[in-house]
């Protein structure tokens, strides 16, 4: 073994896998996975899959329980493997929905003589306790061309299915150099069929962590830091005393309990994972607190039922337009029950079109406000998940309508220190 693997390999990734351990991920030795996977070209773990699949899928049919067939888990498993004909983003997109809101099967019912179509599920997300998760260090996966093979420090699997990918420096080394690793694996000369499958990657050595997602150019790898003064840093600082144990914690090792947390990591893909047309983009940890702390305010309510308000800061180019989206996005997953919507005011026209723009692409439903009249009529329609208007059509709205009293209308207002400050509230 050479000098700097030998580094690598006792100072960053080591203890890498020690904590990943420690937060609950299953170690599993390479040899180990060449059953599961036909070939080093397959890079999903088959067994597991399937075995989760069972476990965490059933559907309901008048009253009664029942389990899929193994063919459709199998079909599944194959429906999930999505060629990359139209290129990696568009490839991995498309396996980002397949996770997030699964796919529905045919079935047939004896009683009824026919079938129904039913859903199943890659990732059980209301329960992370009932995923499984695995490590596998130096994990081989054969090039696409077929012309020898690449070996990933550290891949992470939920259920099987690859997520993350981790490649470990010594601390004498730029960690710049494992993201340059890391990009030029995403090539289509080199392992896309592992990344089409990936929601984040990072870059560590002991002293230092970039994380980003699949296809992130160098310049917009972030680092990640805990907020202190959030409800969440006492999740952190728990979970870190309970897995670095008898010895300093590393910046390397508060980021992986950090960003990979089974618990932590579930909400960052499902929430903070999103795609912006041809690029796919992840929260910063800014972003990512920001929308907690703006769960945490609207879910308490005072005396009279009324939800609270607040203020998100944001400087020029920090995201401000991906934090709203995302902000919206939590909420309409979270409390879907409540069937909420969200209302955007801006203060410019350019705004306006921008951020509807983003919205849109990154597949809300969202309309944009023609009028006062029509914002009155968009939101009483209830038609629509996102409503984006100027705040002068807000203004002529408020004029005409009668006041809405549901509390699950929720209205961000952008630049609100140039609109009538005080008139406007984040969630009525």
């Amino acid at each position: 073994m050479m000098g700097n693997d030998y580094d690598e390999i006792n100072i960053s990734q080591v203890p890498a896998l020690e904590v990943l351990n420690n937060l609950g991920y299953k170690i599993i030795k390479q040899e180990d996975t060449e059953r599961m996977r036909g070939s080093p070209y397959n890079v999903i773990l088959k067994p597991i899959l399937l075995d989760r699949l069972k476990t965490i899928n059933s559907y309901e049919y008048l009253g009664n329980n029942y389990k899929f067939t193994e063919k459709n888990l199998l079909q599944a498993i194959q429906d999930i493997n999505e060629p990359l004909t139209d290129g990696l983003i568009k490839t991995n997109e498309k396996i980002y929905d397949l996770l997030l809101l699964g796919k529905s099967y045919p079935e047939y019912i004896d009683y009824v003589g026919g079938t129904r179509s039913f859903n199943i599920n890659y990732i059980d997300w209301n329960h992370p306790e009932n995923n499984v998760f695995h490590a596998v260090e130096e994990y081989i996966v054969e090039k696409a061309d077929g012309n020898g093979t690449i070996r990933p420090d550290i891949v992470l699997f939920v259920n099987g299915i690859p997520f993350a990918v981790i490649e470990c420096k010594k601390s004498s080394i730029s960690i710049n150099q494992g993201i340059s690793q890391m990009i030029r694996n995403q090539g289509q000369e080199y392992i896309p069929q592992l990344f089409k499958f990936v929601q984040i990657v990072l870059a560590t050595n002991k002293n230092g962590t970039k994380y980003a997602t699949v296809g992130t150019i160098p310049k917009f790898w972030n680092i990640w830091n805990e907020d202190e003064y959030s409800s969440e840093f006492d999740f952190f600082n728990n979970n870190l005393t309970q897995v670095v144990i008898d010895r300093i914690p590393t910046k390397q090792d508060e980021n992986i309990v950090s960003l990979f947390h089974p618990k932590r990591v579930l909400d960052i893909i499902r929430y903070f994972i999103l795609f912006d047309m041809h690029e796919k983009k992840i929260a910063r940890y800014q972003q990512y607190f920001a929308v907690k702390e703006a769960i945490k305010v609207i879910s308490e309510k005072d005396s009279n039922g009324k939800r609270k308000s607040g203020v998100i800061w944001h400087t020029q180019g920090s995201g401000k337009s991906l934090t709203m989206v995302m902000l919206a996005k939590y909420i309409l997953y979270e409390l879907s029950y409540l069937h909420p919507q969200v209302v955007v005011v801006t203060d410019r026209i350019e705004l306006d079109s921008q951020i509807h723009k983003t919205f849109t692409h990154t597949r809300l439903k969202a309309d944009r406000a023609t009028s006062g009249k029509n914002l009155i009529e968009l939101i009483n329609g209830k038609s629509t998940d996102v409503i984006t208007t100027l705040v002068n059509k807000f203004d002529m709205a408020s004029r005409t309508q009668e006041p809405i009293l549901s509390n699950d209308v929720f209205i961000m207002v952008d630049e609100s220190h140039r609109t009538q400050y005080g008139e406007i509230p984040f969630s009525s």
